[in-house]
């Protein structure tokens, strides 16, 4: 017979009373129903109101409010309806050994049982069941400590333990249990629990009639692997097979009951057999959960994505016969900045393939220029594993790090849901004609009419139309993100931004000509795109190295610089690079040769080449300074090389020169000088005389008017 549950409860020495008998919307059958859960809950916590909590609400354990701190008409309903509390709850030893069993909970609430093992226990059912195990466990541990239980009870000498223990049990309200009530059945309930552990507690009318047919390591190895098999074998199919065995080597025969429930008791098993590893990997393994970047320009996420847009192609085959085509789609490879998810680079092509991955992150590092006035790295960069090993270079130089995905885990690149968002958006929510639907593997239901499509393919765009369209929802969405992007990076330490030099950027994303090229007069003056460039540098160390070949990096966008390093050839054509040396040159200024072609700022670029020239002339003279002053010390510590010392250090007369170090350096100074002088006057001699001659071949009106 099972008890009456009451509201009273001492906790830490102190009565409280079960929140549920008194509330409206968390209730017992008893309950009070004075007040709403929400309501008491924000009174407990409340530093006005007297409610106290005793106790929060735990497996096993009630939440407990402290009885003296309610209002005394409430207090008056609970004797009126349950008696005195103390008179009717007092702690026992029993009450205070009592502990909610949690394993136990845990084991009846995985309890399946039925034909087909698939039916489980009702929560209520659950709950009396956890009550009985943890009622158990209490009369297991108060036994044990008997001398301190008989004590607490006042008894001396012998006494009947088991009656002790029944009584106690049969008055023990803090929970609802339907253990036995005399001290026999009590006794026999215990042994048993202590043996079988808490499937003695389930009645045998929950019982499952197929859970012992299967016991052998033999039965149970067949059944697995044939629940793993590729083939995906229904539980009929399992059956059949296992029959036939079980039939050869006197084993139980079995229903498909009995294969639905170890389908699931082995599922973890048998997952990567029935559907592949990465299943396993996305389904089955633990996953790692990310935060998104906390600035701009920390991560950077690649992919290529099959834009869902169709475009019409016309071709002409081998025949000679015009055909088009309407199923045509382009493929974007987006760089993507997971911050605000800011598209910070593209490329469109036919088709995703490493020239299309480099443009876009060629792209990507442009348009740092364009958001921060300087050529940026990201700190990390992150991609599939594509073409791994021939654009790792390119991956590496274009992040402070590179990490790339683990192989077919998607779940890790941020990259992959955007691509969904972007579609839907841009395309799908803007009534785009020529929108083709999601991905093949987008449910039926969400696809779009294809029957519709086919009657309007002759109003689709062509390639550059569609590109435009791809073009246009990239700039959109890049507008609604741009300033927060910004924002961003400008708050960022500026210690820990990562710049691009124009050295690493030509080296990384530049293109070569397959031909070297030698220092000129005029400077270097490679082939480009099938025109001549020249270029030239005010470095004046590249002067020294007039007699290497050069190989030439260039941005087929961008030729105000290149980067030219130092390489083997044959013929002019590149070989190898060596990489020893390089340097940047600058597009050479083409300076008018007509007066009225000038232009403002033409005489500054001058000036600067005369100035050029005139630090070469003093670095070469110093030089030769130098080297007559070693060459005079060596001659005056060796007299017998007087006459060699006659034809090495001449003065500018051509006589034995006998001075001291400053006046040498003083008399190469001096005709330092007049050489650039001399060299300035040709030249500004030649752009007077350009300027004369175009002054005399003005014609003089005058005489036309005078006449």
């Amino acid at each position: 017979m099972s008890q009456i549950e009451i509201p009273f409860e001492y906790h830490d020495e102190k009565l409280g009373v079960k929140i549920k008998f008194l509330t409206t919307d968390r209730c017992c059958s008893l309950s009070l129903s004075l007040i709403s859960y929400k309501a008491i809950n924000q009174r407990m916590n409340s530093k006005t109101q007297p409610e106290k909590q005793l106790r929060r609400a735990s497996l096993g354990f009630d939440a407990l409010v402290e009885y003296d701190s309610l209002m005394q008409d409430w207090r008056d309903a609970l004797v009126f309806k349950f008696g005195k509390p103390k008179e009717q709850v007092k702690q026992s030893f029993f009450s205070k050994h009592y502990v909610s069993d949690r394993k136990s909970f845990d084991f009846f609430a995985a309890h399946r049982f039925g034909e087909d093992n698939n039916e489980k226990l009702k929560p209520e059912v659950i709950e009396l069941y956890t009550y009985n195990a943890s009622v158990l466990n209490t009369v297991i541990e108060v036994k044990e400590k008997r001398k301190l239980y008989a004590k607490s009870l006042g008894l001396t000498g012998s006494f009947d333990i088991w009656e002790s223990l029944s009584n106690d049990v049969n008055a023990f309200q803090q929970v609802i249990h339907d253990l036995p009530t005399t001290k026999d059945s009590l006794r026999h309930k215990v042994n048993r629990y202590i043996k079988e552990g808490y499937s003695s507690v389930i009645s045998k009318k929950y019982g499952s009639k197929n859970a012992a047919i299967i016991k052998s390591d033999e039965q149970i190895a067949l059944v697995e692997t044939l629940l793993r098999k590729h083939q995906n074998l229904n539980n009929e199919q399992i059956v059949d097979i296992f029959n036939d065995v079980a039939n050869t080597d006197s084993w139980k025969t079995i229903k498909s009951g009995v294969i639905a429930k170890m389908r699931k008791e082995l599922d973890l098993f048998v997952y990567a057999g029935q559907h592949g590893t990465t299943a396993l990997m996305h389904n089955k393994h633990m996953q790692i959960k990310r935060s998104g970047p906390s600035a701009a320009m920390l991560f950077w996420s690649v992919d290529g994505w099959d834009a869902e847009l169709l475009y019409q192609k016309t071709t002409i085959n081998k025949k000679g016969d015009t055909v088009t085509t309407y199923h045509n789609r382009l493929t974007a490879v987006m760089v993507i900045d997971p911050f605000n998810y800011y598209i910070i680079g593209y490329a469109i092509g036919s088709a995703e393939n490493p020239t299309l991955i480099r443009e876009a992150l060629k792209n990507a590092s442009n348009h740092t220029i364009e958001l921060f006035g300087s050529r940026f790295l990201p700190n990390q960069i992150q991609t599939d594993n594509y073409q791994i090993k021939n654009l790792r270079p390119t991956y590496e130089a274009s992040g402070k790090y590179f990490t790339p995905s683990k192989v077919k885990n998607s779940k890790s690149k941020p990259i992959e849901n955007f691509f969904d968002k972007f579609n839907e958006k841009h395309f799908q929510a803007k009534l785009a004609p020529n929108w083709s639907g999601h991905n093949v593997n987008a449910k039926k239901e969400n696809q779009v009419n294809g029957d519709f499509l086919t009657k309007i393919r002759h109003s689709f765009p062509d390639e550059q139309g569609c590109r435009m369209q791809i073009m246009t929802a990239i700039e959109n969405d890049r507008a609604n993100k741009v300033e927060a992007y910004k924002a961003s990076f400008a708050q960022f330490p500026i210690e820990d931004r990562t710049p691009l030099s124009i050295n690493q950027y030509l080296r990384t994303y530049g293109e070569t000509t397959g031909y070297t090229n030698r220092f000129e007069g005029d400077g270097l003056n490679p082939t480009i795109e099938g025109q001549k460039v020249w270029f030239d540098s005010f470095d004046q160390t590249f002067r020294k190295h007039t007699h290497e070949d050069w190989m030439v990096y260039y941005d087929r966008n961008d030729l105000s610089q290149i980067l030219v390093s130092n390489a083997k050839s044959r013929n002019g054509r590149l070989l190898e690079e060596i990489g020893s040396l390089e340097f940047i040159l600058e597009e050479k200024y083409i300076q008018p040769m007509a007066l009225y072609d000038q232009q403002e700022g033409d005489a500054e670029r001058r000036q600067k080449v005369f100035d050029f020239n005139k630090d070469m002339n003093n670095m070469i003279t110093e030089r030769v300074s130098t080297s007559s002053e070693i060459l005079q010390n060596l001659f005056d510590s060796n007299p017998q090389l007087d006459t060699l010392q006659k034809l090495l250090i001449p003065d500018s007369n051509g006589q034995h020169k006998d001075q001291k170090s400053q006046q040498r350096i003083a008399q190469a100074n001096k005709v330092a000088e007049k050489q650039n002088k001399k060299e300035q006057k040709v030249l500004e001699e030649s752009w007077s005389a350009s300027q004369e001659a175009y002054l005399k071949a003005k014609v003089n009106t005058s005489k036309y008017f005078n006449s």
